[in-house]
C-alpha cells in the first residue's frame, strides 16, 4: 500500500516546456545582470579597489538567486523517498552541478575583489572565478536544450533560446577578440618583407576563427536534432551583437554586420531546405558576409594596408572555420528517434 500523502508530486522523469520557459527567462535576467556588470567594468568603475558589493552584482546575483530557487522548485515538485539528486529530472542534473560552480564562483568572486581589488579591463574577463562563473552559468542556460530532447520536443524555439543565451555569454567571454568595433586593423600598413605590422594580421585572424566558432557551434549543437526555423542564426547572433554593443562597443556598425550574417545563414538554409548540404553552405556563408560587409566599411572608410591574399584569405578562413564545424557535427549523425511527450502543466 502507498502511504505517500496526496499533495506529493509523484516523481517524473522529464520537466515540462513551461518550467523551463520560465528558467529560460530568469537567464535572461541572469543574462542582462552579466552584461550591466561588464559595462560597469569598462564606463563607471575606475579603480581597483572599489568594494565587491556593487549595484551590478547585486542585479546579477539577485537573478542567479531566483534561478537557484527555480531549480529548487522544479525539483520540489517531483520529491519522493530517496536521494535528493532524484528529484531532479535527468536533464536537470548537469544544471545543478552549474549552480553549485556558480555558486562557488561567486563565493569566490567576493574573496578575490576583496584581496585583489576589482579589475577594469580585459583581466576581468580572464579572472579565474569569473571563468568559474563561466562555466557554471553555461551547464545551467543549457538546460532547456537537455530537457526539450529529453521530452521529444517538436519545437525548435526553447532550445534556440538557450542557443541564443550561450551565444551571448560566449561573446561577452571573447569580448577581447570581438574586433568587429574596429576597421582601423585591416587599414594598418603590412609589409610582406619585414613583417612589420604582421602582430596585427595576426590578431585578427585569431578573432575570426574564435568569433566563428562562438557564432555557429551553438546552433549546429541543435541542428542534429531540430530544424532550423527561419530566424534562427539572425535572432541568436543580433541578440549577442546588441548586448555586446550596448556592455562594450557602444557601436551600431558590428551589431549590422552579425545581422546580415545572420539573415544570410537563414535565407540560406530556407533556399536550401532539405538538402544535406544546406546547413554547411549556410555555416560557411553568414560567417563570410560578416567579415566581408566588415572588410567592406573599412575600405569606404579608407585605403586598406593589407594585400588581397589577408582580406581575402580572412574571409575564406570565416567560412571554411564554418563549414569544417558543420561536417564535424554532421558526421555520424542520425536522424533521432521520437520520445514521448510530456504535459505542460
Amino acid at each position: 500500500m502507498d502511504n505517500k500523502p496526496e499533495w506529493v508530486t509523484p516523481a517524473v522523469s522529464n520537466s515540462t516546456r513551461r518550467e523551463d520557459a520560465i528558467l529560460l527567462v530568469l537567464c535572461a535576467w541572469l543574462l542582462g545582470g552579466l552584461f550591466l556588470d561588464g559595462y560597469a567594468h569598462v564606463y563607471v568603475i575606475d579603480t581597483e579597489t572599489e568594494d565587491f558589493f556593487t549595484p551590478w552584482h547585486a542585479i546579477f546575483y539577485a537573478a542567479f538567486t531566483a534561478v537557484l530557487i527555480w531549480v529548487g522548485v522544479i525539483a520540489y515538485r517531483r520529491r519522493a523517498p530517496g536521494k535528493l539528486i532524484d528529484w531532479f529530472p535527468a536533464s536537470h542534473r548537469p544544471t545543478v552541478v552549474g549552480v553549485m560552480l556558480f555558486a562557488l564562483g561567486g563565493l569566490g568572486d567576493a574573496i578575490w575583489h576583496t584581496i585583489f581589488g576589482v579589475e577594469v579591463g580585459v583581466d576581468a574577463l580572464l579572472s579565474p572565478t569569473h571563468l568559474l562563473l563561466l562555466t557554471g552559468g553555461l551547464l545551467v542556460v543549457w538546460t532547456p536544450v537537455r530537457a526539450a530532447a529529453a521530452r521529444g520536443d517538436a519545437s525548435p524555439w526553447l532550445p534556440i533560446g538557450a542557443v541564443t543565451g550561450v551565444t551571448a555569454v560566449l561573446t561577452f567571454f571573447i569580448e577581447y577578440l570581438w574586433l568587429l568595433p574596429w576597421p582601423w586593423f585591416p587599414r594598418q600598413p603590412f609589409d610582406p618583407v619585414t613583417e612589420h605590422g604582421v602582430g596585427l594580421i595576426q590578431q585578427f585572424l585569431g578573432s575570426t576563427v574564435a568569433m566563428v566558432v562562438v557564432l555557429v557551434t551553438p546552433l549546429l549543437m541543435i541542428a542534429r536534432r531540430w530544424v532550423l526555423p527561419f530566424g534562427a542564426a539572425t535572432i541568436a547572433w543580433t541578440a549577442a551583437a546588441i548586448l555586446e554593443a550596448a556592455a562594450f562597443s557602444q557601436q551600431a556598425r558590428p551589431v549590422l554586420l552579425v545581422l546580415l550574417g545572420g539573415l544570410t545563414f537563414d535565407l540560406t538554409m530556407a533556399a536550401t531546405r532539405g538538402r544535406s548540404w544546406g546547413l554547411t553552405m549556410a555555416s560557411a556563408i553568414g560567417p563570410a558576409v560578416i567579415f566581408a560587409s566588415f572588410l567592406i566599411g573599412a575600405r569606404i572608410d579608407g585605403p586598406l594596408g593589407w594585400p588581397p591574399e589577408i582580406w581575402g584569405g580572412t574571409v575564406f578562413t570565416a567560412a571554411g572555420v564554418g563549414a569544417g564545424l558543420s561536417m564535424l557535427q554532421s558526421s555520424g549523425a542520425h536522424r533521432p528517434t521520437k520520445l514521448n511527450q510530456v504535459s505542460d502543466i
